[in-house]
């Protein structure tokens, strides 16, 4: 068997390209936002995303859960060549590592065009037009005060939709859920056209019970262009996940800009069910802040809490407290965290909260202050 005249072997030049684009976006913001970001990019995400979009389940969540079959299988099946054909043995390992290296090559080039580059293109805050700088906790009290009577508002437009407890329960389904999600994009992009493209609506896992038991409310799957959701997690925070997700499938990929994409198209929307989430998701990261700097001031600010935002508040906790510091969570959290640190986040985990920045920007620009 002639192993290095397999045709898969060119496979492997895809190692060195995904380098080499990795490398050109970390030395060029101009290479990764205009050459990469805004053609490259868009054209495969949307190719993609329209063919798996056809499909009304998440592909990548059945590809994890059928992958170790397939491994097994492939695995029994070389044992077997192995053991049957003796002098085959040392070309047929040759082979077996040729075939895992160009799978490697694959799935690492995939990456690097699906999301790798774009972790080193232009931020958000450059097509906003909004300045981060340093801010008193005066200036965050401000924006909490905004954001939990903007809350407390449209908690009181959706108080019919509660359950027995008066927490909120969404009146429609996932599914719609993540068409107004979609659409709070088309109309932020509006906006910023940055965001414009004809991408499908976030998916529902199936087994979402098992992202709690992670701590993970959602997944942006790069290798099948695809916004995963948990739709286990409390209602009133399902939109705003759906929102982060699909930051994600238009390119941006820290953290912090998904949460604050997010908030964005949860504002543009027309549904005060998004709209709602939205706020709750800015005002947490907002309130946590405020919490860290004067315990006083938050204490005020949750004084003025609608009473139903309070049950919602309460019934997330209580619903994430089954799943805190428990093997699986811890797991998934440093791998989590290790992931986004390799990728230039040196917050960690911790750079979700930095979307606080981003909304103080915001706040600033809204308000005409310096």
């Amino acid at each position: 068997m002639k192993v290095w005249k397999k045709k898969r072997i060119w496979l492997l030049l895809l190692f060195p390209l995904s380098v080499l684009f990795l490398e050109l976006a970390k030395r060029s913001t101009w290479f990764a936002e205009e050459v990469f970001a805004k053609r490259i990019y868009k054209v495969h995400s949307i190719t993609v995303s329209a063919v798996t979009g056809i499909v009304p389940f998440s592909i990548a969540e059945w590809i994890v859960i059928l992958c170790p079959f397939l491994f097994l299988g492939l695995l029994i099946r070389f044992i077997v060549h192995i053991i049957k054909k003796k002098k085959e043995r040392f070309s047929r390992c040759i082979l077996a590592l040729i075939n895992v290296a160009c799978v490697a090559a694959v799935v690492f080039f995939v990456y690097v065009i699906g999301c790798g580059v774009n972790y080193h293109r232009l931020s958000i805050v450059d097509y906003r037009e909004i300045t981060v700088r340093d801010s008193g906790k005066e200036e965050l009290f401000a924006l909490c005060t905004e954001l939990a009577g903007r809350a407390s508002a449209l908690r009181e437009e959706l108080v019919s939709y509660e359950d027995e407890e008066g927490v909120f329960r969404l009146p429609m389904s996932n599914r719609e859920l993540g068409r107004l999600a979609k659409e709070g994009y088309e109309a932020l992009s509006a906006e910023l056209p940055v965001l414009k493209g004809l991408y499908p609506a976030p998916k529902g896992i199936c087994f979402s019970k098992v992202y709690s038991a992670m701590e993970l409310t959602g997944v942006f799957t790069c290798w099948t262009m695809e916004a995963n959701v948990n739709i286990d997690i409390p209602d009133y925070s399902r939109g705003a996940t759906m929102t982060h997700e699909l930051g994600h499938l238009h390119g941006f990929m820290k953290e912090e800009e998904a949460n604050f994409l997010a908030y964005l198209a949860c504002m543009a929307s027309d549904s005060p069910v998004l709209q709602y989430s939205g706020t709750m998701l800015a005002l947490v990261y907002s309130g946590n802040a405020l919490a860290s700097q004067d315990a006083e001031l938050y204490g005020q600010l949750w004084a003025g809490y609608h009473e139903g935002m309070v049950r919602d508040l309460r019934a997330n906790s209580a619903y994430w407290d089954q799943y805190k510091d428990t093997v699986i969570s811890k797991a998934a959290d440093k791998v989590n965290d290790t992931y986004l640190k390799v990728n230039k986040q040196e917050d960690g985990v911790k750079s979700y909260g930095r979307v606080v920045d981003l909304l103080l920007a915001e706040y600033r620009k809204e308000h005409n202050l310096k």
